[in-house]
């Protein structure tokens, strides 16, 4: 979930505050007067089921992992902030991890009225029709974390995006040639998925195996779906164990405290890549070798505010691609978070005061808004004010077109199809 050096400091979140909403009217925190013209961007559109406020929906999957319920409880949170607030009715849904649930869950927003969706695509390619549909009638669709190939949807992801610290973008690259180097360069490893098909383990696993290539000896001696969740990847590591207990390390996806678990029960402790979990990192700061590095849920309030700059101040000057910044943590950098909100540096929380799933990644400099309660409540911390985007702050954001081949499986006008340097297919210029 990434970067602390452009963090917005609370003199530009004040400031901010009068940017966004120059004709949105209304009150204090919590009313809900005003008028639906009143929020209506210059040359805009009234909100399409013709109440007073704008209906956005936040959407993730019920997959049973902490981390989607705490995207969709921020993205949640930071629509019930001022300015917001006075013009925006937001509306939270889960749905299966099923293309066609969520397509059905797509057409049913988009038939309640629907101004936007924030939504967690399960396909890159799948939802695309119902995407589309929602689009032409109207729609703004913003998926977070997972992308999508349709050309009308806001992509707001990490997946391409260069990690705090790193030369290379990825993810998957960046945590397998960390962990290659925590194995001197040899040994054996399992490699965990989380949900097979999704764009984000597509390239997590694909620019893994291309760091995999620089250190030949390193071999994989088996895959396996952990489908993102920690009881699975448990069941999954021990099952692995049983049929190859000469395993040096393993490239695990979210989830990854069921892998940790499983070797803690094996007696094994040994290298693991994880992402970015509570329990994962309270054992990087008992000493145990790994690499924390995965996807903020963060992005879950990112993705609203976007959708919401988008239908409150106009879509001009707003990219379709942005990349989200997100950290690497280790347990020479691992660092407590003292209270609910972001202080310094920190990247995991106190020993006992979360779950194990939870993950003090939930803080992003683009998400000034976060807080602990709103992770887990879906509500906002008590005098918080929203911190809006503006059009400038976005394109500082904006994906790199070399990596636009990986979101959209199409290059920008005068780029080329390409394979990038991490091995994964890209864009090159002419």
């Amino acid at each position: 979930m990434r970067k602390s050096t452009r963090r917005l400091g609370a003199v530009a979140v004040i400031a901010a505050l009068g940017l966004l909403l120059g004709g949105c009217s209304g009150g204090a925190s919590g009313s809900s007067e005003g008028s639906a013209s009143a929020c209506v961007p210059s040359g805009g559109k009234a909100p399409r089921a013709g109440g007073e406020k704008y209906v956005v929906y936040m959407s993730a999957l019920n997959i049973g992992n902490a981390w989607q319920e705490e995207a969709a409880n921020l993205g949640n949170s930071v629509a019930q902030l001022s300015p917001y607030n006075s013009c925006v009715e937001v509306r939270k849904e889960m749905t299966q991890p099923d293309p066609q649930a969520q397509i059905s869950q797509i057409q049913s927003m988009v038939a309640a009225g629907a101004d936007a969706i924030v939504t967690y695509p399960l396909s890159p390619t799948a939802i695309n029709s119902a995407y589309r549909d929602a689009c032409s009638q109207g729609v703004t669709v913003v998926s977070y974390d997972a992308t999508v190939t349709e050309p009308c949807v806001y992509n707001v992801s990490y997946i391409t995006s260069v990690p705090d610290g790193a030369k290379s973008p990825f993810m998957g690259y960046n945590a397998m040639e960390t962990l290659t180097k925590l194995l001197g360069g040899k040994g054996n490893i399992f490699v965990s998925h989380g949900v097979v098909g999704t764009s984000t383990d597509n390239v997590h696993y694909n620019s893994a195996l291309a760091a995999l290539k620089k250190t030949p000896e390193v071999k994989i001696l088996t895959e396996y779906e952990g489908k993102w969740d920690s009881a699975q990847q448990q069941k999954e590591t021990s099952k692995s164990l049983g049929s190859f207990p000469n395993v040096d390390g393993i490239f695990c996806g979210y989830g990854e405290s069921g892998c940790v678990k499983a070797l803690t029960a094996a007696g094994k402790k040994i290298p693991v890549s994880g992402e970015t979990s509570q329990y994962f990192r309270e054992q990087l700061l008992a000493g145990w070798p790994g690499v924390s590095i995965g996807s903020p849920p963060a992005q879950g309030g990112i993705a609203m505010k976007v959708a919401l700059a988008v239908l409150l101040k106009g879509a001009e000057g707003i990219p379709m691609d942005i990349e989200v910044p997100y950290k690497i943590v280790t347990s020479e950098n691992v660092k407590v978070c003292e209270q609910d909100t972001y202080t310094e540096g920190c990247n995991v929380f106190k020993p006992g005061t979360v779950g194990d799933e939870e993950t003090a990644d939930i803080f992003n400099v683009m998400l000034p808004e976060s807080s602990l309660s709103a992770s887990k409540s879906g509500n906002p911390s008590a005098g918080m004010t929203a911190a809006p985007f503006t059009a400038q702050d976005l394109q500082k954001y904006e994906q790199d077109a070399s990596r636009r081949y990986v979101t959209r499986e199409a290059c920008p006008d005068g780029w080329q199809k390409a394979t990038l340097p991490e091995g994964v297919e890209g864009c090159a210029k002419g």
